[in-house]
């Protein structure tokens, strides 16, 4: 294993800090990190759709050399056979875990039960998945799943951009009453 992490050290630490910045950005900044959960599921079920669809033999020339043994027979096995069988449905469920992170109450909840099933399914996959990004992951899901989300993301970046417009207005000169 300890290969394998030298072999994609730049991909492995990366992913790692990301997942410990995301557990404290959780922490501090719950609704900022709801957002990152949604860009970040968004982008990789994009991500994967693309790929399995029009490279599937990426997912096994790259996970499988990487994978823990149970998870490498998989993968240079069944999953060989046709990788778009496998990823299509995965992709599908990132791209809801994405649009439903991005809701209010029950679906945040739902789309962070999902984000912590998917991260946990993930982690056999050692260097692969940048084990133990996987454990930071889950932690920072379950601290979104405990905070009360009463507006969604949209509404969320429209306060922000309306208070920061206001912010930035320039000093001396009134502004139209609407």
């Amino acid at each position: 294993m300890g290969e394998q992490i030298v072999a994609e050290w730049g991909n492995y630490v990366g992913w790692n800090v990301t997942a410990i910045v995301l557990v404290l950005v959780a922490a501090k900044w719950p609704k900022l990190a709801r957002g990152l959960f949604s860009v970040l599921f968004l982008g990789a079920g994009a991500w994967n759709l693309f790929a399995s669809l029009t490279m599937p033999a990426f997912y096994v020339a790259t996970y499988g050399p990487v994978a823990t043994p149970p998870y490498a027979a998989f993968i240079r096995g069944p999953f060989a056979a046709n990788p778009a069988l496998f990823v299509v449905p995965i992709a599908t469920g990132q791209l809801a875990i994405g649009i439903l992170a991005a809701g209010t109450g029950a679906r945040v909840r739902l789309a962070m039960v999902g984000s912590m099933a998917f991260l946990l399914a993930i982690a056999p996959m050692g260097v692969g998945s940048a084990f133990p990004f996987s454990v930071f992951g889950i932690l920072a899901a379950y601290l979104l799943y405990r905070t009360p989300f009463d507006t969604s993301l949209f509404e969320d970046v429209g306060a922000t951009a309306a208070a920061t417009t206001r912010t930035f207005q320039p000093r001396g000169r009134a502004r139209p009453h609407r």
